[in-house]
């Protein structure tokens, strides 16, 4: 989902709907040396007949090359290694729903997110 497509589905979530939270935060990787920045997400939260849902929409640089590094000695780990594209991105749209039972996020499979608006 481009830039666009997610501005324009956020216009008509705030048309028809509730919004609650509407933030962007960074997302981090664990690497050998330490936490690196790998992209960013788009939340967006509202509120609708169903209850409340969450939209996640994560951007990351997309990958190019990916090199496994491996090791025959003994005790030695093996490695990946990414080339990551500085221009083209990769987004993946994400959706929960909250469940009052358990005080926490349920991800609903995207195949069954477009009967609900």
């Amino acid at each position: 989902m481009n830039d666009e497509k997610w501005e324009q589905l956020k216009e008509n979530l705030k048309k028809r709907f509730e919004i609650i939270d509407d933030r962007t935060e960074d997302l981090f990787g664990k690497t050998a040396e330490g936490p690196v920045k790998q992209g960013t997400q788009d939340i967006v939260i509202v509120h609708t007949p169903a209850g409340k849902i969450r939209l996640v929409r994560e951007v990351r640089p997309l990958v190019l090359e990916k090199k496994f590094h491996y090791t025959h000695r003994q005790g030695a780990s093996s490695r990946v290694e990414y080339k990551f594209s500085d221009t083209e991105k990769s987004y993946r749209l994400r959706v929960f729903r909250w469940d009052d039972l358990d005080d926490d996020w349920k991800e609903i499979e995207t195949k069954n997110v477009e009967g609900m608006w």
